[in-house]
């Protein structure tokens, strides 16, 4: 499956999502492997944008409004991003 701007997502129910401290990111963690995935500030505001109805598009649209300077190639590194949450599982 690849992923593009059009495309869904939704959090896998088998994952846990903790907030460490203030702006030091956050933790995933796959119930059924028992990994732990550390994730930054802007992969926890990823993380709470996905609801499984918003397109890639539109969490990216979400995302520039929530943060400061949003890079030109900010699509580019969501779809990185969630297509890494992808690969272990993280996403359905």
């Amino acid at each position: 499956m690849s992923i593009d701007p059009s495309t869904t997502l939704a959090k896998n129910e088998n994952v846990a999502f903790r907030r460490l401290a203030e702006g030091e990111g956050g933790v995933l963690l796959h119930l059924e492997s028992g990994e732990y995935h550390g994730i930054n500030e802007i992969g926890c505001l990823i993380w709470e944008l996905l609801d499984g109805e918003r397109t890639v598009d539109a969490l990216v649209v979400a995302l520039g409004e929530d943060i400061e300077d949003p890079p030109a190639d900010l699509s580019d590194q969501v779809i990185a991003f969630l297509d890494s949450l992808r690969e272990r599982d993280l996403v359905t």
